[in-house]
């Protein structure tokens, strides 16, 4: 069995939501920096396994041998530099408790970068963009789940999700998903009475250490300085994902994630001011203002007037955003099948 198992109970976990580009990797590293914690990256086997396997019965092997395989299927569909060690079997059957919640915990207790000198894990952590539309299933499975959100300047976040997308995407449809995101992780908080803590990029980028040690105190961990010092942890997981994925992800990955390289800083803070054209500004401020002002984000000044074609757009483009994701949530709903 792996050297990390459930010895006092098993541990638990939390998710990191939020749209991507915010801060979220940087979130992880720092987290799985600390003795306490397992974070990982994103990869979306709960909800490709959830309807499958909620209520199989994982003493059978033929289960657990699907279970695996269905992991490793999903793992070749999506950007994602990691699937469970080759242990998972037997400490799948290993397990006293075999209830879906805690097989999914194990999973992550194999992820690859979880043995690093830790013995005493208390906490495993998700960080994946993509379950801020899934949180109603998380707590079904989960139900004493934790919440992390982590929301950065729409206009900031809106410039990196352009700059790294694989298509010329129009700001209008940016700007629909992040409020549609948001909308939709503060709902399911309301619906499922849900407390969550909130981070905002800005303020982690600021004072590291601060935005960390209150994050600890949510959690109930020990801050440890070591979750400063992430660098060479990233270096280590971009070169796990050389062997783990596509040649052409892995340099999609590479030049998304150079920063983590660095010491935390706030080089793109405001990085809009310089690169969005004052038009574009304004845009935004008109289709984010009513969620950026309950992060505190303040309009640019002066502000323009928005053209009604604009703003048309913005609406169509948000129709076709929530339309999207109600489809997509019937295709998640639907038992794994390859």
């Amino acid at each position: 069995m792996s050297n990390l198992k459930f010895t006092s109970g098993s541990p638990q976990i939390a998710f990191i939501v939020g749209m991507g580009r915010s801060g979220t990797t940087l979130l992880t590293n720092m987290l799985n920096s600390n003795p306490e914690v397992i974070a990982s990256p994103e990869n979306e086997f709960i909800i490709h396994s959830y309807r499958t396997f909620y209520n199989k019965d994982f003493n059978d092997v033929e289960v657990v041998d699907s279970y695996i395989d269905m992991f490793n299927h999903n793992f070749n569909r999506v950007i994602s530099i990691w699937k469970p060690g080759d242990e998972l079997k037997n400490d799948i059957l290993q397990l006293k408790d075999k209830s879906f919640e805690n097989v999914c915990k194990l999973s992550y207790l194999n992820y690859p970068f979880s043995q690093k000198d830790k013995k005493n894990v208390s906490w495993v952590i998700d960080k994946n963009p993509f379950y801020s539309l899934h949180i109603d299933t998380l707590k079904v499975i989960f139900p004493e789940a934790k919440f992390i959100v982590i929301v950065r300047d729409y206009r900031d976040n809106i410039i990196s999700r352009k700059k790294y997308s694989d298509q010329n995407v129009p700001l209008h449809k940016l700007a629909a998903d992040w409020n549609y995101y948001y909308e939709r992780i503060f709902k399911s908080f309301a619906k499922n009475n849900i407390q969550h803590h909130l981070i905002k990029y800005e303020d982690l980028a600021n004072n590291p250490t601060g935005s960390l040690q209150s994050l600890c105190v949510y959690l109930g961990v020990n801050y440890s300085d070591e979750m400063l010092n992430f660098q060479e942890l990233s270096k280590e997981m971009k070169k796990h994902a050389v062997t783990s994925v596509s040649k052409e992800k892995n340099e999609k990955i590479q030049r998304m994630h150079g920063n983590l390289e660095k010491k935390v800083n706030t080089e793109r803070v405001n990085a809009f001011v310089k690169e969005l054209k004052a038009d574009e500004i304004a845009f935004l401020d008109f289709a984010c203002e009513k969620l950026a002002l309950q992060f505190g984000y303040q309009k640019h000044q002066p502000s323009l007037d928005v053209p009604f074609t604009s703003k048309l757009a913005y609406a169509f483009s948000y129709l076709k955003t929530t339309a999207y994701g109600i489809l997509l949530g019937l295709k998640y709903k639907a038992p794994h099948s390859k």
